[in-house]
């Protein structure tokens, strides 16, 4: 590309990139003017490329909100700003795809692009394997994806054609209004496929599909944005490949089981140190289920994960397989010959809580205190790299400590050999693919027992550095160093390497996977871990119960629906026979119509039914159990749709959400017809947003504080109607009343049946076994 370029980054989350693209342009021919904030985030790229012969570097001036967007408004209008001259603009973030869009239209000369390369017509073709990634080496991360480009290398040449999906997030902070406008110009932009960069690499061909996203809280919706991006990419909209690799069951697999054809395999590989949080959503642990059913193969890269995804979904288990990471150890040549001090520590990846990085630096200088040579070197960004900085200063370690951005794959071995320890804090690892190429280029390494790096060292452990207790206590680390260094003549890296080449190398781990796609027998999975067994049976009564009714909705209102195996409501008024087998020691209804607690509620009633109690669990809230690990035998019976069917939360429903939102829908959908503007969409998203938020207000603040003085009432009935028919009350020993909404209910049950015991006291000395 030699042209005249203006390229807009108006957020901080692709700053390397900006760095990378710009210095690229540059380096060509192009004249570059990059528009950016001046912030501290920017601070040091923005006077580097204001230094590059060929770029003039505009910076802008934030708001009190910390915004630009008014800054690069003032700056481009006109036929004298900035933009006059260009003939190309890049949006370099999603922050400046509303400015871009908006320049494009009024300049139809120019040349709108997300990322600065030049494909003309080419999109992608179809393939013989197809890899779709969330991570993958990129100029805004180019350590992201390692595991997953080493991989791929390692098969590619068992086929003639690789295509590599990777859909990137270009994330970061926004208000609501510029929110609307990212979304809804975006929507615009992904019609035009020559936007999405095509590019040929090693491992074949390439595809980097933009994915603007800023609100990131939910992964059904987040899915939802990326299937969405990844589906205009694609020429025909599916994924053209008889085998497709996808990783991370909640990113690539979900995508594969949504785009590739009918007739394709699905291998999956679960990477992923964040599967308690998936599983913790109804809808995306329901999403991750139905991916598990449809894949043709399972990978897990170590043991703990697959202990992990099988304690939660126990009657898929068998369809799990270990299948490690692959290390490219011809990339790591070694070097053995190091200071026996271990003064120079190194750490490598990303900057957040649970790598420990925080632990790590205070170690370091308790270790610093009594060692005026020893430095630590972090390359890595993320969430705590300023404070890290800062604690550093306040550590009086100016000099010692310092902060380097993320680096290539390729540049990693350099920088373990200008190095003499590898040292790994952090709380929860998978596989530890860091730690495996420190050992692979010679560097000794102390790493936390954080399952992954257990199992990759395993048998080798003493002879590659030292393994410690994953602890708080920056003293563990400090404790560890200082034994490690004690017996640092008895390390034997050589043989370490050796081994873990045996075992992660690409010829024995590409093995395995041709087998998985061509499905070839593999050897037998490993046995379930105790852990596995002891939470199957808990794990099953979950498997069976409905996915929460305001998950689903929410995953509706994403695009992606959430399916449900089955119903956690008995059906009105059926009788509740007892699932406990043999004659009760007694009978016990729990009434916790809306409990806060329903994890207490749900521990309670395991209790009961482990003392051979006939546990009968009534509720008004069928969401609240979705997660509370309630007992199979305990019959749950819900009468929640029967209160949803009243008249009186009904037409609020229909008043105060149900008719505005159908309204604003429809001219929602009128205004996107008009797919050359943006301004109407945009408008009647702020008119959405307003509505949400009053109603909200009104259904908190006048609707629910009137309902919650008749809730007890009007339960009460529900319950008198739908319930006591089924429940045999005359046999019922205990009532517990779980919650203030069953008062009422409970009051009119004891009234009603003078024998019967109504209490609020969990008491667990109940139906305790009599004693010889």
């Amino acid at each position: 590309m030699n042209s005249h370029v203006l390229y807009l980054a108006l957020g901080s989350y692709r700053v390397l990139a900006a760095h990378e693209h710009v210095k690229r342009l540059a380096t060509s021919g192009s004249q570059v003017v990059l528009a950016a904030p001046d912030t501290d985030e920017w601070s040091d790229v923005l006077s580097e490329l204001s230094r590059t012969e060929g770029v003039t570097v505009i910076r802008l001036s934030p708001d009190g909100h910390g915004s630009v967007q008014r800054s690069a408004k003032r700056l481009l209008s006109g036929r004298s700003g900035a933009a006059a001259s260009v003939d190309t603009i890049v949006a370099g973030d999603a922050q400046a795809i509303p400015t871009a869009w908006r320049l494009a239209r009024s300049r139809p000369e120019v040349t709108l692009r997300m990322e600065p390369y030049d494909n003309g017509d080419r999109v992608p073709e179809p393939a013989d394997l197809a890899v779709v990634t969330p991570w993958y080496p990129s100029p805004n991360n180019p350590y992201a994806g390692a595991f997953v480009k080493m991989t791929t290398r390692s098969v590619a040449d068992n086929f003639d054609q690789v295509a590599v999906l990777h859909t990137e997030d270009w994330s970061g902070r926004a208000d609501a209004p510029l929110n609307d406008a990212i979304k809804i110009t975006t929507d615009r932009l992904q019609e035009r496929k020559e936007l999405v960069p095509v590019l040929d690499t090693a491992e074949g061909q390439l595809l980097r599909v933009p994915v603007p996203l800023i609100h990131r809280k939910n992964y059904a919706p987040w899915l939802a944005t990326q299937q969405r991006a990844l589906k205009r990419a694609l020429p025909t909209g599916r994924i053209e490949a008889p085998i497709v690799h996808a990783h991370a069951g909640i990113y690539g697999g979900v995508l594969a089981m949504r785009l590739a054809r009918p007739d394709a395999r699905i291998v999956v590989t679960e990477h992923a140190t964040f599967l308690n949080k998936v599983f913790s959503q109804p809808a995306a642990r329901s999403l991750y289920r139905d991916v598990l059913r449809r894949a043709d193969a399972f990978l897990c890269v170590s043991t703990y994960l697959r202990d992990q995804i099988a304690s939660e979904f126990p009657e898929l288990a068998h369809k799990l397989r270990i299948v490690p990471n692959v290390i490219d150890f011809d990339a790591f040549p070694s070097r053995f010959e190091r200071s026996s001090d271990l003064l120079r520590w190194l750490y490598v990846g990303r900057l957040v809580k649970h790598k420990g990085v925080s632990e790590l630096l205070e170690a370091f200088a308790a270790v610093a205190e009594k060692e005026p040579a020893a430095t630590l070197t972090m390359v890595g960004s993320g969430s705590l790299e300023g404070a890290l900085r800062a604690r550093g200063l306040e550590l009086g370690l100016e000099g010692r400590f310092r902060i380097e951005p993320p680096v290539s794959p390729d540049q990693v071995n350099g920088l373990m050999h200008q190095h003499d320890l590898l040292v790994h804090a952090s709380k929860i690892e998978t596989f530890g693919m860091t730690i495996v190429e420190a050992v692979a280029a010679g560097l000794p390494v102390l790493v936390t027992r954080s399952h992954g790096p257990e199992e990759t060292l395993a048998g080798i452990d003493r002879q590659a550095g030292a393994l410690m207790d994953v602890d708080d206590d920056p003293q563990v680390i400090v404790d560890a160093y200082w034994e490690l260094r004690s017996r640092v003549g008895e390390l034997d890296l050589p043989a370490a390497r050796e081994s873990l080449l045996r075992r992660y190398g690409s010829a024995a781990v590409s093995e395995q996977l041709m087998d998985v796609y061509l499905d070839r027998p593999l050897p037998p999975a490993p046995e379930a871990s105790e852990a596995e067994a002891a939470e199957a049976e808990a794990a099953e009564a979950e498997a069976a119960e409905a996915v929460a009714a305001e998950a689903v909705d929410a995953a509706d209102e994403a695009g992606v629906r959430a399916e449900t195996e089955a119903t956690a409501e008995a059906p009105t008024g059926s009788p509740v026979d007892g699932p406990t087998p043999g004659e009760p020691v007694g009978r016990a209804v729990l009434l916790a119509l809306a409990p806060p607690k329903p994890r207490r509620v749900a521990a309670y009633a395991n209790h009961l039914v482990e003392r051979g109690v006939h546990v009968t669990v009534v509720t008004a809230k069928t969401s609240a159990w979705s997660r509370a690990r309630l007992d199979s035998r305990v019959h749950l019976v819900s009468i929640e749709k029967s209160e949803k069917k009243l008249r009186v939360p009904r037409g609020e429903r229909f008043l105060v959400y149900r008719a505005p939102r159908a309204v604003l829908h429809k001219a929602r959908a009128a205004a996107k017809k008009r797919r050359n503007t943006v301004t109407p969409e945009i408008m009647v998203a702020a008119v959405q947003r307003t509505h949400t938020r009053a109603a909200d207000a009104f259904h908190k603040k006048v609707f629910n504080r009137g309902y919650a003085e008749l809730r007890p009432q009007i339960l009460s009935r529900i319950a008198k109607r739908d319930v006591v028919p089924g429940l045999r009350l005359d046999l019922t020993d205990h009532v517990f009343v779980c919650d203030v909404n069953s008062t009422v209910t409970g009051w009119k049950w004891a009234k009603a049946h003078p024998n019967l015991t109504v209490t609020t006291n969990l008491d667990r000395d109940l139906y305790a076994p009599a004693e010889d």
